[in-house]
């Protein structure tokens, strides 16, 4: 996922948690909010999936398995994904699999070409 997609602020992220609308699966939570800014995704990680080695390892996956999709990702919204305690034991390719299923899910994935 390239530094241009990525939410930073906290006032952005509060404003996601607040009026954004929830999508879950069994291992991340996608919150989704109207934007103006055009696309931006955060991840959230907190310290109960596991140590600072075992986030990163799971922020680092998540941003990978999210660059081929930003084509496809509907621009006119803003993304938290919140990552359960479960997750860490995920590898690369069940992280891609539950990250598009989970924006299908949620109508906010277009078709691929």
């Amino acid at each position: 996922m390239k530094r241009e997609f990525r939410l930073k602020k906290r006032a952005a992220f509060t404003y996601v948690y607040k009026r954004g609308e929830r999508f879950r699966s069994r291992h991340l939570t996608l919150l989704a909010a109207r934007s103006g800014e055009g696309l931006k995704i955060g991840l959230s990680v907190s310290r109960k999936v596991g140590g600072s080695v075992v986030r990163n390892r799971v922020k680092r996956l998540l941003r990978e398995a999210l660059t081929p999709l930003t084509a496809r990702i509907d621009p006119a919204y803003m993304y938290v994904i919140v990552v359960h305690p479960t997750a860490a034991e995920l590898d690369f390719k069940s992280v891609v699999a539950e990250t598009e299923r989970l924006f299908l899910k949620a109508g906010k994935l277009a078709e691929a070409e």
